[in-house]
C-alpha cells in the first residue's frame, strides 16, 4: 500500500471519528474481535459489509454503528479527500501510530492518537525522544514574576537541548514558546483545533514563527474550529508528549491543572513555581504542592527528572520485551526471555522462582517509576510478597525508592 492510500486511510479514519457515531468503544470492539487488522481497514467498504452480515461476536450497537457507516460511505470518503486536500495545502503531515517515526512518549501511553497533523520541523520528534521534553503551562494573564521565571527556565532547559512543550495559548505559554523556538531543544505546540488554524488570531506572531522553526502539532483534522471540548484532550497530548510538566502559575479552576493531573497520572513529574499565598492567580499551583507536587527552584531538578526519563526511554528502544542485568554469581551480563516469564506468570505462577519474580519487577520499573501497590498490581503478587521481594533488591542496589515509588539504579 502506497503512502498516499495510507494518508487517505488516516484520512477517513478521522473522517469516521469526527462525523459518525463510531467511538472508541467500536473500534476496540471491532479489534478485539479482530474484525479489523488495524484502524485503516475502517476505510475498506468491502471489509465493513463482510462485518455487517457476517456473526463476528461484535455487539449489536457496534455492528449497527458500522451499518449506519456504510449507509454514509460516500459522504464520509468526501471529507477524508477534503482533509488530506487541506493538509497538502498547508503543509501539514499525516502522522500514524503505524509509522516508525511516530512519538515514543505517545506510544507507550494509552488514549493517544492513531493520528495526527504536523507542521514545521518534524525531526523535533526525534530530537525530543533523546534528550527529553518539559511541558510549560501556566496562566493566560500570568504576574511578571511568573514570566520572567518562565523566560529564564525554558531557556537554559532548551539550551540543554530540551524541547518545550506547551499550547500556543496567551501568557505563559506564549512566552515559553518564544523563550525556547530558537534554542537547541526547540520548541513544540499542540492545538486544540486544526494544525491549520491559528487559535488564538492574536498569536500568528508565533504561529508563523513555529511553523518555520519548531514544531506544530494536532490530533484535529485540518480546518477543525478549535472548540471548548477539545481543551482538555489537548492537554492530555501536552502532557503525554512531555516527561514532566512545570505549572508556572494557575489559578484554582484553571485548565494547567487538567494538564498537571494528566501528567501525574501518567507517573510523570510535575514541578510548580512557588508563589505567594496571598495571590489569587496562584491558588492552583499552591494546592498542588499541597498535594505532593515538587517545588521549582531551578531548572537542577527538571533536569535530573527528565535524565531519568530518559534512561527508561532507552531501555525500552534498546531491548523491547526483554531485560538485561549483572549475574551476581559471574559478574557477567545475562539476558532473561521476559516474555516467557510473563506468560507463566499467567497461566502457571506456581513454577517461578523468587529470582524469576524479580526479573518481572525489574522489568516492570522499565518504563518508569512505580509504587509497591502499582507493582502487585502488574504482577498479580500480594502485597507481602512484592514488599518483600523489592527489599532484597534495593538491598542489592538494583532498585532505589524515592517518595514512595521504586526505580531502577543502572549500575
Amino acid at each position: 500500500m502506497g503512502n498516499a492510500s495510507n494518508q487517505y486511510n488516516d484520512c477517513f479514519y478521522i473522517a469516521v471519528k469526527m462525523n459518525t457515531g463510531i467511538d472508541y468503544r467500536c473500534f476496540a470492539d471491532l479489534m478485539e474481535h479482530k474484525a479489523l487488522r488495524t484502524y485503516r481497514d475502517i476505510a475498506d467498504k468491502e471489509i465493513l459489509e463482510r462485518i455487517s452480515k457476517e456473526e463476528m461476536g461484535l455487539r449489536q450497537n457496534t455492528v449497527g454503528k458500522v451499518r449506519k457507516l456504510l449507509d454514509s460511505f460516500g459522504e464520509v470518503g468526501r471529507k477524508a479527500k477534503e482533509y488530506s486536500k487541506l493538509a497538502e495545502q498547508n503543509g501539514l503531515r499525516v502522522v500514524s501510530c503505524l509509522d516508525v517515526d511516530y512519538p515514543y512518549n505517545w506510544r507507550v501511553l494509552g488514549g493517544m492518537p492513531k493520528v495526527f497533523f504536523a507542521k514545521g520541523r518534524y525531526s523535533l520528534i526525534d530530537q525530543m525522544t533523546l534528550h527529553g521534553a518539559a511541558a510549560v503551562v501556566g496562566s493566560r494573564n500570568p504576574s511578571k514574576y511568573s514570566q520572567y521565571a518562565t523566560d529564564r527556565m525554558c531557556r537554559e532547559l532548551g539550551e540543554k537541548g530540551i524541547a518545550i512543550v506547551s499550547g500556543m495559548a496567551y501568557g505563559i505559554d506564549r512566552q515559553a514558546h518564544l523563550s525556547s523556538v530558537d534554542t537547541k531543544g526547540g520548541t513544540i505546540a499542540i492545538l486544540a483545533g486544526g494544525a491549520d488554524n491559528i487559535y488564538p488570531p492574536a498569536n500568528k506572531d508565533i504561529y508563523d514563527l513555529i511553523s518555520a522553526k519548531g514544531l506544530i502539532i494536532s490530533e484535529m483534522p485540518p480546518g477543525q474550529t478549535p472548540l471548548r471540548q477539545y481543551f482538555p484532550s489537548r492537554n492530555r497530548l501536552i502532557a503525554g508528549l512531555s516527561d514532566c510538566t512545570l505549572v508556572m502559575e494557575a489559578g484554582a479552576v484553571s485548565g494547567t491543572l487538567h494538564t498537571a493531573s494528566y501528567s501525574a497520572a501518567q507517573g510523570k513529574e510535575v514541578f510548580v513555581l512557588p508563589n505567594s499565598i496571598y495571590y489569587e492567580n496562584a491558588m492552583g499551583g499552591l494546592k498542588l504542592l499541597e498535594d505532593g507536587g515538587n517545588i521549582l527552584l531551578g531548572t537542577d531538578n527538571v533536569i535530573d527528572s527528565i535524565s531519568r526519563a530518559i534512561i527508561y526511554k532507552r531501555m525500552g528502544l534498546a531491548c523491547p520485551g526483554e531485560i538485561r542485568f549483572h549475574d551476581d554469581c559471574n559478574g557477567e551480563v545475562r539476558s532473561s526471555d521476559i516474555a516467557v516469564l510473563r506468560e507463566l506468570a499467567k497461566v502457571r505462577p506456581e513454577e517461578l522462582t523468587d529470582d524469576n519474580w524479580k526479573s518481572l519487577l525489574l522489568d516492570a520499573l522499565t518504563l518508569k517509576p512505580l509504587c509497591a501497590d502499582e507493582l502487585c498490581k502488574a504482577t498479580m503478587l500480594p502485597f507481602y510478597k512484592v514488599s518483600g521481594l523489592l527489599t532484597e533488591l534495593e538491598l542489592k542496589g538494583s532498585v532505589c525508592q524515592e517518595k514512595g515509588k521504586y526505580s531502577l539504579t543502572f549500575v
